[in-house]
């Protein structure tokens, strides 16, 4: 009750006349529904809002009515615009039961999870790369740089407006840059809950979108827009927590590191071949793995490598850096599996010896003698190894597995159906 009184106060000081009702879908897609505030204090506010689950993937037409209760502790008014604010919902069905296919529900099960192991919370902090064009398929010709200064950075008034929107939206900010790519950049904040965290994600992706029209820019979070050109990434800093004691951390390890932390490296780099179908969920997710741009392509693990798919940065107070997914990614399907990976590692105790050595100047007789293991190199081989993995799909739910594999799949034949300009380039005078 107090949240729904602290809301009803937001919408009448600010004469809110719209909020938005934000749901996830099992892709990972952004779905709103507008609502008008009279229609969401008087029903939807305690009673949810009624949906078509079928037209989102969700059920097929014979059940398709299901339920957005909307969490009222993510209220907020929307800080690009003048009487519209956004609440995130979970899903349920007609019973108000948790519906299973709802990323952000299988997210807090995991976490709860997590408690019923003896762990508080786990803290994630996002990286957010993506890149800024001003039209799709744009020929850049100037040769940009990691930590670029205007005027070669053309988006940093852009950087700034889109930042002091997520302060304003209660997100602490820590820096914002351009990065490797041309047009490519970041912004980075403080850890969060990791369902806070994911849920940031999905707004990130949102007003930087919104934000970006006022410009006249287009934003992409693709994996992989260029090819001769940095792909981007999501890698998220991981603690994990018993009350406010950070137990990844150790100041007596040579690495600053837990053995919990150790086994919990260890569980995310066995199933790390099942999760790539999660973190890396597009065909075009596997271009970003080519030697030379950072993108993590061996299982491995070390202290400030950035060839191997977790580093632990050096700071005085540790954390894992998981290095291996993209913007893509459905984030709430993405931390609940590396949460049930890291909890499969410190239940059987799996420990993997770090590495300290740039894997891509290896030849391939050292990755094979030293049982370096690669991440799958395309989509399917991806969902073959999560479709075998018996720890994610149990976890994760096995229909919930199935709906996002037939949907995958079906993307995979799609694609492989279409002629491209570079099927005529190679192929035409055959």
């Amino acid at each position: 009750m107090r949240e729904e009184e602290k809301v009803k106060r937001i919408i009448k000081e600010e004469e809110i006349k719209w909020v938005q009702l934000h749901l996830t879908d099992l892709i990972g897609g952004l779905r709103i529904l507008h609502l008008s505030s009279d229609e969401f204090i008087t029903g939807v506010m305690r009673n949810g809002c009624n949906f078509d689950g079928s037209s989102i993937g969700f059920v097929g037409v014979e059940k398709s009515d299901l339920i957005a209760l909307p969490d009222m502790k993510t209220f907020l008014k929307l800080p690009h615009e003048n009487d519209e604010a956004r609440v995130i919902a979970n899903v349920y069905d007609t019973r108000l039961k948790p519906f299973p296919a709802c990323p952000r529900q299988i997210l807090l099960k995991a976490v709860n999870k997590l408690k019923r192991q003896g762990f508080t919370h786990i803290k994630v902090s996002p990286e957010m790369e993506f890149y800024v064009i001003k039209e799709v398929n744009e020929n850049y010709t100037n040769k940009n740089r990691y930590f670029a200064p205007p005027p070669i950075d053309e988006s940093k008034d852009y950087r700034k407006r889109l930042s002091a929107a997520l302060i304003e939206s209660g997100y602490h900010v820590k820096y914002h840059h351009h990065e490797v790519g041309r047009t490519q950049h970041e912004i980075e904040i403080r850890e969060l809950d990791a369902i806070e965290a994911a849920d940031f994600c999905m707004y990130f992706k949102y007003l930087s979108k919104e934000i970006a029209q006022l410009y006249n820019f287009l934003v992409t979070f693709m994996p992989k827009p260029f090819s001769d050109d940095a792909g981007n990434g999501m890698h998220m800093h991981i603690k994990l927590f018993k009350g406010n004691k950070n137990i990844f951390y150790d100041e007596n390890d040579d690495y600053r590191l837990s053995q919990i932390a150790r086994y919990f490296i260890g569980g995310v780099l066995e199933h790390a071949k099942g999760i790539a179908a999660i973190a890396n969920p597009t065909i075009n997710s596997y271009k970003r793995f080519v030697p030379g741009f950072e993108a993590p392509c061996y299982i491995t693990w070390g202290r400030y490598n950035r060839s191997g798919l977790i580093r632990i940065p050096a700071k005085k107070d540790a954390d894992i850096e998981v290095r291996g997914a993209d913007p893509a990614a459905n984030p709430y399907l993405l931390y609940a599996a590396i949460i049930y990976a890291g909890i499969d590692g410190i239940k059987k105790k799996i420990e993997y010896e770090p590495l300290e050595k740039n894997v891509y100047l290896m030849d391939e007789r050292e990755v094979k003698k030293r049982k370096i293991r690669k991440l799958p190199s395309t989509l399917q081989e991806a969902i073959e190894e999560l479709l075998n993995d018996e720890v994610l799909v149990s976890s994760l739910g096995k229909t919930v597995i199935e709906m996002f594999v037939e949907k995958k799949k079906k993307e995979i034949e799609k694609y492989s159906r279409e002629i491209t300009d570079l099927d005529y380039e190679l192929y035409f005078d055959c």
